[in-house]
């Protein structure tokens, strides 16, 4: 998928699912002030960003994102994006605080996205500022193995080759909604990646 194929076709596909999935359970954050809302968006990420692997901590993010768009308001999104040093902003930006981290920037992308996070797994996107993110930590590889030998070397190979497969199934989820299965087939709106987690 192009670039602009991503902006003006994948995300708006993914808004609206988002959406439609808030809305068929109710609308849980309807009743919170704007304020309130802000603070659980900065709330949610920041729970989220710790753990961004377990599909209850960024489907909330969803929720959140989803509760700003049929509000049609921005979300607070430079309290939780790692800002450059030295900007106005960066100061009071919790700078000991884990942050979203811009990997893929569209220079000077013009859109009327909204300005919300939406998070799949180790990877995210923030429509009105023309990025892809990933979460701070989260780009971690596994324990080196250098000194390992044996059986230990063995594993330590096996739990990198599923992290990184994991990774690389993720971030083309994200892009072409597509699953890590060999066909390539499309993956439905109850995917594992975005679908409410029962727990």
């Amino acid at each position: 998928m192009s670039v602009s194929g991503f902006w003006n076709q994948r995300v708006p596909e993914l808004l609206d699912e988002i959406v439609e999935m808030y809305r068929a359970a109710g609308r849980p954050l309807a009743s919170l002030t704007g304020d309130a809302l802000d603070a659980s968006f900065v709330d949610t990420v920041e729970a989220y960003i710790a753990d961004p692997r377990t599909p209850a901590r960024f489907r909330a993010v969803n929720d959140v994102a989803a509760e700003y768009v049929l509000r049609r308001r921005d979300a607070p999104v430079e309290r939780v994006v790692h800002l450059k040093e030295g900007t106005e902003g960066e100061a009071i930006n919790q700078p000991d605080k884990r942050k979203l981290c811009a990997f893929i920037v569209i220079p000077g992308c013009k859109n009327i996205l909204p300005m919300v996070v939406l998070a799949f797994g180790r990877y995210g996107t923030i429509p009105g500022l023309g990025v892809i993110f990933l979460p701070e930590g989260s780009d971690e590889y596994p324990t080196s193995w250098d000194k390992l030998t044996g059986p230990e070397l063995e594993r330590a190979k096996e739990r990198s080759r599923k992290w990184r497969d994991e990774r690389h199934a993720e971030f083309e989820w994200l892009l072409l909604g597509r699953s890590a299965a060999r066909d390539g087939a499309r993956s439905e709106p109850g995917d594992a990646r975005v679908r409410r987690a029962s727990a």
